[in-house]
């Protein structure tokens, strides 16, 4: 089992990241996927006008979405209560796209991501 909190801070106006590789904190290791495992992500923003989509391998998890807006910059949502699942095979690799569609720049998204292993 390994957990990561992820935070992209202030996304510019109309920007798009992938919060896996343009995180705050750098590259995650997490998004390579190297056994079969259970994937779990609780993601949050603090401010309307930002959607995702999830991908892992070449499918999609999360169609492009809405986040939900209301979190608190610098508190990472918490993963037993406001978190979905999927699985993931070995050798995918995982994406987390936002896109920020209100024209600001003052938005910040938090997720935490797990990923254990089931084989």
């Amino acid at each position: 089992m390994a957990t990561e909190f992820l935070m992209q801070s202030n996304l510019a106006a109309n920007s798009f990241n992938d919060l896996m590789v343009d995180a705050d904190t750098g590259e995650s290791q997490l998004r390579f996927i190297a056994r079969p495992s259970r994937v779990t992500i609780a993601i949050v923003a603090s401010a309307v006008g930002v959607v995702i989509e999830i991908q892992s391998g070449g499918r999609t998890v999360v169609p492009r979405s809405t986040l939900e807006a209301g979190g608190t910059t610098g508190v990472f949502p918490n993963i037993q209560q406001k978190a979905f699942s999927f699985m993931a095979a070995g050798g995918e690799k995982l994406r987390i796209a936002c896109t920020e569609i209100a024209g600001t720049a003052t938005t910040d998204v938090m997720a935490t991501v797990d990923v254990t292993a089931i084989a």
